[in-house]
């Protein structure tokens, strides 16, 4: 249970945090799980919460039906409609929002236009008058919502999808109120297992009319998707969200990728930016160098560029744009195709740098000629106060090149900053389209480099592409490519082996050397003795002899016994 306090809980908190992760580039299911976790706290608050006065609960349970509604609407946004779906029901089901009627009536009008008006006649009727029931969820004969307002919103709404879907605007709500409680009593008699309602147990049928006037009222063509409850149950008796796996691009959803690629082009994450002022360290902020792509196409020794990149890099390189995808259409041409508007994205910022230098540069000349024309108008009626005026010109011009020395700064930290962004979403755009050498947003000087090394690779190739043609383009590189692999293999044949040292074989214990036969005793010294004859004497030798344990003290060698010590002498 959540320790937050009930004054903080804000809907909206949390939509922000949702959006600024799907700007930021994180994927859907962070966002999520955002959503997910804040919902769980907070159900668990409003209903567990035993300090939490009236007032506080339903201004939360508000909030909590705010969060529930966002939350299936970023996924619309992001054109998970399945999982737009499984939120709608999980919300319907929630113990604290599944009563209110804004959840049901955005429900129904989401599978309204998903062209599901059966799934929809279904979600008015659990709300209006009751569920029927499935195998997962037993029937709820009490409506789900209670409040008169929400059902009075609830009806209208229905009565107009019934009046479209039919094509009778005579259709009132008393014939609408009327069939939808027979609907609901023709579903309780067939529910159960066959028992039926207590009037068939008791032996009296339900009249023949009231079941064909709601069939025929709520009768519906059956081609689109059933099953809108999930088979398997979540914490609120549905299947949790999961994003699916495959999903078809449209317009739509080209729109909605170039939407978030614009907005997070334009707000860098905070870890990149704080990584950017790292390296500036007390420095002005500068363009990142080298730039990924130049002006004009590099000039390349060698097409597959290994002399830019290296063997490993050159045969990825070579490999991606000679593939093709299942239907036969060249990978190479979608990545290429890419990397040419990554270069497009790079001309478009150099020239909007230029406008504004130039803008810049001619506002202050303007304004530069505008002070000067005042200057000498004060200079021509100074009369005596003419040196005082002088200063007092110098003084303002010296204020004026301050003051366009400072626009000039900030135009530099300005495209600095524009040209930052602007090499993180090419590296997120060259990552996602994996692009040997990406693997990512950096700002390392290193891996700049070597990406600048790949794009001019790139560069080339899409401009030689444009030029020869398709089908010559990747001629031309399979022929580089089975050239470079023939080269690393006889790269890799050519490498010596590392061989291991020779160590020599242990001795036998017949042929050990003597000195590892037994061990030893201790030496002991012995020295010739000392002769006086009046000449000095020259330092006695000490000699080591070994003794082998086990022999008796008579068989040592013979020698002069030790020198004592001055003070053992006697």
């Amino acid at each position: 249970m959540s320790e937050q306090p009930p004054t903080q809980y804000n809907a909206q908190t949390i939509i922000d945090a949702a959006t600024t992760q799907l700007n930021n580039g994180e994927s859907i299911q962070s966002a999520q799980t955002t959503f997910q976790s804040a919902l769980l706290d907070w159900v668990d608050d409003i209903t567990m919460g035993d300090a939490m006065d009236m007032v506080e609960a339903q201004r939360v349970k508000m909030e909590i039906v705010k969060l529930w509604l966002a939350y299936a609407d970023m996924n619309k946004r992001s054109k998970l409609y399945k999982s737009a779906t499984e939120v709608y029901e999980q919300a319907t089901n929630c113990p604290v929002a599944g009563g209110i009627g804004k959840i049901w009536s955005e429900y129904a009008q989401f599978l309204e236009e998903r062209g599901r008006p059966r799934a929809a006649q279904k979600m008015y009727l659990r709300a209006l008058v009751g569920d029927e029931g499935t195998t997962n969820n037993p029937a709820n004969e009490e409506p789900r919502v209670h409040d008169p307002a929400d059902r009075t919103l609830l009806w209208n709404a229905f009565l107009r999808m019934m009046q479209s879907l039919r094509k009778n605007p005579d259709l009132t709500m008393e014939d609408l109120q009327r069939a939808a409680i027979k609907e609901r009593l023709g579903q309780a008699s067939t529910a159960g297992d066959g028992e039926g309602t207590t009037d068939q147990r008791e032996g009296t049928p339900l009249p023949d009319q009231q079941v064909s006037t709601s069939t025929t009222l709520f009768e519906l063509p059956t081609n689109e998707e059933e099953g809108s409850r999930p088979a398997k149950r979540s914490r609120w008796g549905r299947q949790s969200p999961v994003v699916e796996d495959v999903e078809v691009v449209d317009a739509g959803k080209i729109d909605a990728a170039a939407g978030l690629l614009y907005a997070t082009s334009n707000n860098l994450p905070p870890e990149i930016q704080t990584l950017w002022l790292a390296r500036d360290g007390g420095a002005l902020p500068s363009r990142p160098e080298p730039p990924l792509f130049t002006a004009s196409p590099p000039k390349l020794g060698d097409p597959s560029g290994k002399d830019l990149v290296g063997n490993d890099a050159a045969l990825r390189i070579l490999k991606l744009l000679t593939a093709k995808t299942h239907d036969g259409k060249s990978l190479g041409s979608a990545a290429l195709d890419l990397c040419h508007a990554c270069w497009m994205m790079t001309a478009i910022k150099e020239e909007e740098v230029t406008k504004a230098q130039e803008a810049l540069t001619s506002k202050i000349i303007a304004d530069k000629e505008a002070l000067e024309a005042d200057l000498e108008a004060r200079v021509s009626v100074g009369g005596g106060a003419l040196a005082a005026v002088l200063q007092a010109n110098e003084k303002e011009r010296s204020v004026f090149d301050i003051q366009s020395e400072a626009q000039r700064q900030q135009l530099v930290v300005f495209v600095a900053w524009e040209f930052r962004k602007l090499l993180y979403t090419q590296q997120m755009m060259l990552t996602n389209a994996k692009i040997p050498g990406f693997e990512g947003p950096t700002v390392d000087s290193t891996a700049i480099a070597f990406q600048a090394s790949v794009c001019s690779v790139m560069h080339s190739a899409f401009y030689l592409r444009a030029r020869v043609g398709e089908t010559s383009h990747v001629n031309m590189l399979n022929k580089q490519l089975e050239n470079l692999e023939k080269v690393m293999s006889t790269t890799i044949k050519m490498e010596p082996k590392e061989e291991q040292p020779l160590m020599p074989a242990p001795y036998h214990l017949q042929h050990q050397p003597i000195m590892f036969q037994q061990p030893m005793m201790q030496p002991i010294f012995t020295q010739p003795p000392m002769m006086y004859t009046g000449q000095p004497q020259q330092q006695p030798v000490i000699y080591q002899t070994p003794i082998p344990m086990g022999y008796p003290p008579q068989m040592m060698q013979q020698g002069y016994p030790p020198i004592h010590p001055p003070h053992q002498q006697f």
